[in-house]
C-alpha cells in the first residue's frame, strides 16, 4: 500500500435519506435508518475516518434488566450489488474503517449506509484516506421515483436478524437493508428514506406519562431532532428542507405504541379519541410540509391493530373535511409464527420480506406504479 491521502470529497458524494451537517467537527451525520451516501471510487484502498455516539439497550424487557452500551453499525455495498461486502460497527466515538480494497486498481460505485436505527447510535462522515480518487455521480435523478417511510420499530427492523423472541437485542442484529420499508422500496425501484423511531407515538398520551422518545408530531419537521438532543445544541432544531425532493409516496406506519400507551394509561376511550385528534393534525401536517403530490398511505400492522379502525375513521374525517382524496389506509398481514419472531416479538426478517411484498403488491395493483 503507497501513501494514503487525506481527503475531504463532500462535495462528490450523493447523499441519501436525511443527513445533518455539524459544522464545528466538519462531520456529516447520516442517523437515520438506510441513511447515507454513494460515490464512485476509482483505485486500491479507501477507508473513512467516522464519528460515532453510543446508547443505551436493555438486557431484557423488564424495567429493571440490566443496561449496556450500544454502537452503530454500517453496511457497504458494490455497484448494483444486494448484498454488501462487509457490515460493520462504529465502535469508538472516532474511528478510521475500511470501506474498500482491491489488489488492482478498480472503478466502483460505492454506497455506505447504516443499517441501525437512529436511536441506537449516532455516525457520521469526517473525511476519506484513499489511494485513488472519488469521483462524481449524478445526483438524485429527480425523475426516478420517490417513497418516504415513517413509522416506528416496525419500520425501522427492530432485532430483525435475532431468533430470541423474549429479549431486545445487540445493535448488530437490526438490519434496516433488511426491513420491510426497504424492501418493498427495492421491488418498487423507489429512491427512499426512512423516518424510524423504535418505541415512538404519533403525540403524547393523555396522562403524566411520557414515552422516552419525543413523538413523531415533534420530530418529523427537523433533520435530526434526536441528533441535537446528544450534541446538545443550544439553537433552534434545524428544520427539514422539504422542498429538496417530494415524494411520491409517504408510508406511515404508526399506532402500534400508541396503542401500548393506551394501555398503560388505562382511560381507552379519552385515549382513542386523543390518539385520532393527534392523527389527524400529523397527517394535515405531513401534508402542509409535503405539498399536494404524495399518495398518503396510512399504514398499520404486523404486531398490533388495535387502532386500525380509529385510523380508517380518522382519515375518512381528514379526507372529507380538507376534499384531499390523496390519501389511502393500508394493512400489513399479521405475524405468522412459521415466520419466527425478531428481538421482543418483532417481525423477523421472514416477516419483513412478506411484508415489502404485500406493501409492494398493494402499490402496484392499487396506485399503477
Amino acid at each position: 500500500m503507497n501513501q494514503l491521502t487525506i481527503v475531504d470529497c463532500k462535495d462528490k458524494i450523493r447523499w441519501i435519506g436525511r443527513t445533518y451537517d455539524e459544522t464545528e467537527q466538519k462531520v456529516t451525520y447520516f442517523n437515520w435508518t438506510c441513511a447515507g451516501l454513494e460515490f464512485e471510487f476509482t483505485g486500491n484502498y479507501l477507508l473513512a475516518e467516522v464519528c460515532a455516539y453510543s446508547a443505551i439497550e436493555f438486557e431484557g424487557m423488564t424495567p429493571n434488566a440490566p443496561k449496556r452500551v450500544i454502537w452503530p453499525w454500517i453496511a457497504v455495498f458494490l455497484d448494483d450489488g444486494e448484498e454488501p461486502i462487509r457490515r460493520m460497527e462504529i465502535g469508538h466515538e472516532q474511528e478510521t474503517c475500511l470501506i474498500y480494497a482491491s489488489e488492482q486498481i478498480e472503478t466502483h460505485r460505492i454506497k455506505i449506509i447504516k443499517i441501525t436505527e437512529n436511536a441506537k447510535g449516532k455516525v457520521g462522515i469526517k473525511s476519506f484516506l484513499m489511494e485513488g480518487e472519488m469521483n462524481s455521480i449524478p445526483q438524485d435523478n429527480q425523475s426516478k421515483r420517490y417513497i418516504e417511510f415513517i413509522g416506528d420499530s416496525i419500520t425501522c427492523g427492530f432485532g430483525n436478524e435475532t431468533t430470541e423472541k423474549e429479549r431486545f437485542f445487540y445493535s448488530g442484529e437490526e438490519n434496516g437493508w433488511m426491513s420491510h420499508a426497504a424492501i418493498a422500496a427495492r421491488k418498487l425501484q423507489f429512491d427512499y428514506s426512512i423516518v424510524a423511531a423504535s418505541g415512538i407515538t404519533v403525540g403524547e398520551g393523555i396522562g403524566v406519562m411520557k414515552w422516552p422518545l419525543s413523538p413523531m408530531n415533534q420530530t418529523y419537521q427537523y433533520t435530526d431532532r434526536y441528533l441535537e438532543e446528544v450534541l446538545e445544541s443550544k439553537e433552534p432544531f434545524k428544520e427539514w428542507d422539504f422542498t429538496m425532493r417530494i415524494p411520491d409516496i409517504i408510508i406511515i406506519n404508526l399506532g402500534t405504541n400508541d396503542s401500548s400507551l393506551i394501555a398503560f394509561e388505562g382511560d381507552y376511550d379519552k385515549g382513542e379519541y386523543n390518539f385520532e385528534n393527534n392523527y389527524y393534525s400529523f397527517i394535515k401536517n405531513i401534508r402542509e410540509l409535503n405539498g399536494p403530490k404524495p399518495l398518503i398511505i396510512c399504514a398499520l400492522g404486523s404486531m398490533d391493530y388495535y387502532l386500525y379502525s380509529n385510523i380508517e375513521k380518522t382519515v375518512a374525517r381528514y379526507s372529507t373535511e380538507t376534499m384531499d382524496e390523496n390519501i389511502k389506509c393500508f394493512r400489513y398481514g399479521k405475524i405468522n409464527f412459521l415466520e419466527g419472531y425478531g428481538a421482543a416479538g418483532h417481525p423477523s426478517v421472514a416477516s419483513h420480506k412478506r411484508m415489502g411484498e404485500e406493501l409492494a403488491n398493494y402499490i402496484i395493483r392499487s396506485v399503477h406504479y
